[in-house]
């Protein structure tokens, strides 16, 4: 036989004949064992409120504050206390304010038998737990909702936002909670394309779908999302943004890192099979020199200048080859990054004055040094400068140098308003050798990134043709 579960019962009221009522009432009770404990003023009652009750029993009397002060003290100890009031009263005329207090059921005096007042017991208990329990799953879920770290936001069916979290208040510094009627938040306008197809499913109810809408952020830059949008009631939906633009910059700049390792490796093979032979050509040449006679050395012109002159400069292009691709010896020490910027930019100051390029430096890395090699970081900043400069072909030039902070990285962006870069391009612009310009290596990108990768950082480009390129670097802080 299952032993009984105690449930201890706080009883307070002013009429000692009530509370033997209602404690002889409790002795028929045949579910639990119930310890019934009694107090007649508030003043005993909130002494014994330290103890530990599983429910409470108030009496209440029309006109007298003293019970609904008592049910607001308990209150305060524990939200969802079971509570039940006993009245000598019909509920129905019961003041509203008493039932706001969450008291949980109303009892007439009189009126009860142990079963009933047993079975009320219960579902106090039970609802009690229950709110408790949804109190805590909301706050879970709250908490969830607060510190996710994608954007996340609630809005109605007219694309209305109800809520948001933080990070979405951030990344697109729109902020719900002070909208006015006036001035309506709808998230439908925050999407550069995708507007048809988020109003034709919310119209057509749908429970769930999936858009992949470009977003401006309130720094002004478009970003590739993915939003899944789950219908959470009739007129409620939730709605998740991820950002693809950070997702395909990481898998950019692994595939750039890959890239260049595989590029580093062909070359050595390159290096080994190509300067061998060639060594080979030039000793033969320099024999043929020796051999042949004066005659024969008029009549063949400068045929073995010209092999002497291609070989040396085959094994000066594989040796660049191998410079650009191999990983840099370093000479770390802490720099404050926006120094070496500028340092870098007053390397080609003349060519910018010269062109009348205006310079807009945007710096908020807070003072943090970084462990770099200083004159090779320079190298790169010029680098990127320097192709900055070359692609603004018009009046109005524009270069912005921007510094912030992520996590653990610092990051670089080096951005013009020139001629951009074709997309067929824009995926070979870190290779050996790849240019567009007269009378360009095609190494100084490759250069720049070895740099780059040789610090532990990563680099990309973001192009678009006649709007300008952007070169975003990331160093480990």
């Amino acid at each position: 036989m299952l032993e009984k579960e105690v449930i201890r019962i706080l009883y307070v009221d002013d009429d000692q004949e009530d509370q033997k009522l209602v404690s002889s009432i409790l002795k028929t009770a045949k579910k639990n064992k119930y310890v019934l404990e009694t107090a007649q003023t508030i003043d005993e009652a909130l002494v014994k409120l330290k103890d530990s009750y599983t429910v409470f029993l108030v009496g209440y009397k029309p006109g007298k504050d003293e019970a609904l002060n008592l049910i607001k003290e308990i209150k305060a100890l524990r939200k969802h206390a079971p509570l039940i009031m006993l009245s000598g009263m019909d509920s129905e005329t019961v003041d509203n304010e008493v039932l706001n207090l969450g008291v949980a059921d109303f009892l007439i005096r009189g009126q009860f038998d142990g079963n009933t007042l047993e079975r009320r017991l219960q579902f106090a208990i039970r609802d009690a737990k229950i709110l408790e329990s949804l109190e805590q799953t909301s706050k879970k879920f709250r908490s969830i909702f607060e510190k996710a770290a994608d954007p996340f936001l609630l809005m109605d069916r007219k694309s209305r936002i109800l809520e948001a979290n933080p990070m979405f208040i951030s990344k697109f510094g729109i902020d719900p909670y002070t909208a006015t009627p006036e001035k309506e938040t709808l998230f439908i306008e925050m999407l550069y394309d995708c507007k048809d197809k988020l109003h034709s499913n919310l119209e057509n109810n749908l429970e769930s779908f999936e858009i992949e809408p470009n977003i401006v952020t309130k720094d002004g830059n478009v970003i590739n999302t993915q939003i899944s949008v789950i219908r959470q009631e009739e007129n409620q939906y939730q709605v998740l943004i991820k950002d693809l633009s950070s997702l395909k910059a990481r898998e950019e700049e692994e595939l750039n890192l890959k890239k260049f390792s595989s590029t580093g490796r062909i070359a050595r093979l390159l290096a080994h099979e190509v300067k061998n032979p060639l060594t080979t050509i030039v000793l033969s040449a320099d024999q043929l020199q020796l051999e042949l006679s004066e005659e024969s050395l008029k009549s063949s012109g400068d045929l073995i200048e010209i092999i002497r002159r291609n070989c040396d400069r085959i094994n000066q292009l594989v040796s660049q080859l191998l410079d650009s691709t191999r990983f840099s010896e370093l000479n770390i020490q802490n720099h404050f990054i926006e120094n070496l910027l500028d340092e870098a930019l007053d390397q080609v100051k003349d060519r910018i004055e010269f062109q009348g390029i205006t310079i807009v430096k945007s710096y908020k890395t807070e003072n943090h040094k970084l462990p770099l090699d200083a004159e090779k970081i320079k190298i790169a900043f010029i680098n990127l400068l320097v192709n900055s400069i070359e692609a603004i072909k018009k009046e109005n030039g524009q270069i912005s140098l921007k510094t912030s902070l992520r996590g653990n990285q610092c990051l670089v962006e080096i951005c013009d308003n020139g001629t951009g870069i074709e997309k067929e391009n824009l995926e070979r612009i870190f290779e050996p050798f790849f240019t567009d310009k007269t009378g360009g290596s095609g190494l100084g990108l490759t250069n720049t990134q070895n740099i780059i990768f040789s610090h532990g950082g990563t680099i990309r480009a973001k192009s678009e043709p006649g709007k300008g390129t952007c070169f975003v670097v990331r160093l480990n802080l």
